[in-house]
């Protein structure tokens, strides 16, 4: 892929997620100035962008959003729902544009007829077009001068001549423009020469130089010094609309064929005078822009450097070379270049010489060139060797991939440093070489402290705060209270807490199903809660914290709360609970009932919820994640579902033990004791064994039989029982032996065994072999179809 555009394509998801924030923001709150400005610059900074490459539908969508956006920030409109439906439509499709570029490195082929619907809602608040709009926008840009000004001259005295004789057989005019560029207008994201090359029906253009460079000591290549004029067949509405950022520095005359055969006979004449539009703001930008530049010249040379671009390839990489040359302050005409021409250019505009026997590129003042070149580059302000200099903190961005191949590599220097255990035990056992094991455990001290560390700090690089899965729900929200008919006001807590990227990737479905329950089922209704005593604006909270080794997420709701004695009923009705258990479950038992598979409370199935898919699918996610899900409802008081997650999937820590000679992993965090008991205490409650521990019976589940394992044990040898809990209920494993705990990189199940529910996944030991770890949730149910 085009370096350029794979840049473009890792900022643009920042940018979008920007607008989109601001976009919410600016509905709850639309007369925050600085917030429309901050959603104005990231629009304003993506279409920038994408006028880099050859997607002109993409550029015509964002540039219709910017024009809004830019009308709103004038206060010439006034911004409401309906216009933010607009925009976030507009940037949910260029999303989706984006994806498909990512994949094809182009636009769908239905990008014109998708995007044409959009434009014309988002044109309609400002008349449907820009001829319309000048009309709503108080007094234009510039006005009509008669007689012609002296800046005419610049065009020539023979295409002077020739067009006011064709004018002259027609009642024609011709507009004039001349644009003196700000000499800091780069810090300002203006480009020139972009804006020049967009005025349509150009019939001629004229690149004004100064009348004498700057001195090499006094050259400022961050400075703008050309200025243009240009004859054209625009109107007035279109040129005002173009430079509508720029008016104080465009002046433009309409003239007839008298006009100018009255500039050509030398009769008085009268400069031009702009009239510049009150309220137009200048944009401000990071002045860190002609570095910007700087690194989208290398990343174009690179390009040209590594293979032959298509024709439309170059004609955007010479488009943006162009910009950026300007940027710089040198003028560059690339028009027909091709590669090595276009790649000279580069060389020459970032201070070195082209290469033996390129071509010159056209356009190019060499005296400037060379000037640049014998010119040291500036010292950057703050330097990363200065303890003083630096400002802010230092970010680098890395593929996913890569940091996933790091973690791999941890875990097979875990495996191979485990491994040096089992070579001490061999030194000793087999060798009789104390002093040799002795050795190799030093070794392994060290070698374990290294790993740790270097375990510890891949982890941190892996992990993400809650912020990246709290971040869709904003969104979310304002979209189904507004379809649902509610008034919800939705608050984040703790979304600076951190956790491993794959416990953030997994939580994003059990969110969804949980916001979403709680919007369609919990909130009420506006009305319903002032009838309740309740503010008609409901509130929703989502909220993390650490909580040692794993995370807490809370989804908590203020609405009607869930009523034990319905779900009771609706579960019995249903046919998942007995008649017994409907006189006997508790309120708090009731309350979980939500979480049986084919649960649901709705009258009615709607695309939002009532199929009774929802809360089960919840649970069995974060179970599969290795957490657990509770809870807490106060009927018309609000429900809160606490998530409990571990901080990291990566590294899992395990119990080893044995049966039938075959060792398994069970996961720490279920384990609540080990015990060895007398067979004599072991007892039997209809056909189930059980063991009573410190008053309380516990069921024992021989887990070579729930494995359909050949083992049996010897009738007067102690039970060895790990004891277990699984949905806060108490059960005993009886195995072979215990081992010891370590840490393992859990792997998947992959092949004949992908479909194996009763494995969660496995893992390499130290000496080789692989460890099986146990879906005990999957392992009970199986033991239950056993028996």
């Amino acid at each position: 892929m085009n370096p350029l555009l794979a840049q473009f394509l890792a900022e643009a998801n920042d940018l979008l997620a920007s607008v989109d924030d601001g976009l919410l923001q600016l509905e709850r709150n639309p007369g925050d100035p600085e917030l429309v400005n901050e959603v104005f610059r990231a629009a304003h900074t993506f279409k920038g962008s994408s006028g880099l490459f050859d997607f002109p539908e993409l550029t015509r969508l964002t540039h219709a959003a910017e024009d809004l956006l830019d009308a709103v920030r004038g206060g010439r409109l006034a911004l409401d729902s309906g216009m933010v439906d607009d925009l976030l439509a507009a940037f949910d499709l260029i999303r989706g544009w984006l994806a498909h570029v990512t994949t094809h490195e182009r636009l769908p082929a239905t990008a014109g007829n998708d995007a044409a619907g959009l434009i014309t809602k988002l044109r309609a608040p400002l008349g449907g077009g820009p001829e319309a709009a000048d009309q709503d926008q108080g007094p234009a840009v510039v006005r009509r001068i008669d007689p012609p000004p002296d800046w005419l001259a610049e065009l020539g005295t023979q295409w002077l001549i020739e067009t006011a004789t064709w004018l002259d057989t027609t009642s024609s005019t011709l507009r004039f423009l001349r644009y003196l560029p700000d000499r800091d207008c780069f810090f300002r994201a203006e480009d020139p020469l972009h804006l020049v090359r967009q005025v349509p029906g150009l019939d001629k253009l004229v690149v004004i130089r100064p009348d004498e460079w700057p001195s090499i000591e006094d050259y400022d290549e961050y400075a703008c010094l050309l200025s243009f004029v240009l004859a054209t067949r625009a109107s007035a509405g279109e040129l005002d609309y173009l430079f509508r950022y720029v008016p104080d520095q465009v002046a433009v005359v309409e003239l007839d064929a008298a006009a100018i055969n009255r500039h050509l006979a030398g009769e008085d004449e009268e400069e031009a005078a702009p009239v510049a539009e009150a309220g137009a703001e200048p944009l401000h930008v990071d002045a860190e822009l002609a570095a910007d530049a700087r690194a989208v010249l290398t990343a174009a040379h690179r390009t040209l450097a590594v293979g032959e671009p298509s024709g439309t390839q170059l004609l955007a990489l010479t488009g943006s070379v162009v910009s950026a040359a300007y940027a710089l302050g040198v003028p560059l005409d690339l028009t027909g270049a091709d590669r090595e021409a276009v790649n000279a250019a580069i060389e020459g505009v970032l201070g070195r010489a082209p290469a033996e026997g390129a071509a010159q590129p056209p356009g190019v003042d060499p005296p400037v060139l060379e000037q640049l070149a014998a010119r040291p580059a500036p010292e950057p302000a703050g330097r990363a060797d200065d303890a003083g200099g630096q400002v802010g903190t230092r970010v680098l961005k890395v593929d996913q991939e890569k940091v996933d191949r790091l973690m791999e590599l941890v875990g097979e220097l875990n495996v191979a440093k485990n491994g040096l255990t089992f070579l001490a035990a061999a030194a000793e056992e087999e060798f009789g070489s104390r002093a040799l094991s002795r050795r190799i455990k030093d070794q392994y001290a060290g070698l374990h402290r290294i790993a740790e560390e270097l375990q510890a700090a891949v982890m941190d690089v892996r992990m993400l705060p809650l912020s990246v899965a709290f971040s869709r729900f904003p969104r979310l929200v304002r979209d189904l209270s507004r379809r649902l008919g509610k008034t919800i006001e939705l608050v984040t807590e703790g979304e600076d807490t951190m956790a491993d990227k794959d416990v953030i990737e997994a939580l994003g479905d059990p969110l969804v199903h949980l916001v979403r329950n709680s919007l369609d089922h919990g909130i009420e209704t506006s009305g319903e809660r002032v009838a309740a005593g309740k503010p008609a604006t409901a509130r929703l909270t989502l909220a993390a914290v650490a909580d040692g080794d794993a995370v807490l997420v809370e989804v908590s709701d203020d609405g009607r709360g869930v009523d034990p004695e319905r779900v009771k009923r609706k579960a019995y009705e249903k046919g998942l609970i007995s008649e017994e258990e409907l006189e006997s479950l508790t309120d708090t038992e009731a309350v979980d009932l939500v979480f049986r598979p084919g649960f649901s409370t709705a009258d009615q199935v709607s695309d939002l919820s009532g199929r009774g898919v929802g809360m089960d699918a919840v649970r069995a996610s974060v179970e599969k994640l290795g957490g657990s899900v509770t809870m807490r409802s106060q009927l018309g008081s609000g429900t809160t579902t606490r998530l409990r997650l571990p901080l990291s999937m990566a590294v899992t820590q395990v119990m080893v033990v044995s049966v039938g000679g075959q060792r398994f992993g069970i996961p720490v965090d279920l384990v609540v004791e080990t015990v060895r008991v007398p067979a004599a205490e072991m007892g039997r409650v209809l056909h189930q064994d059980v063991v009573v521990m410190r008053g309380e019976v516990v069921p024992v589940i021989d887990l070579a039989r729930a494995l359909e394992m050949p083992w049996s044990q010897e009738e007067s040898r102690d039970r060895a029982v790990l004891v277990v809990s699984v949905n806060g209920q108490r059960v005993g494993l009886l195995v072979e032996q215990f081992h010891r705990e370590v840490d393992v990189i859990l792997k998947p199940m992959e092949g004949l065994l992908a479909h194996a529910a009763e494995f969660s996944g496995t893992a390499l030991l130290g000496d080789g072999l692989v460890l099986l770890v146990l879906n005990l949730k999957e392992v009970l149910g199986l033991a239950a179809r056993v028996a």
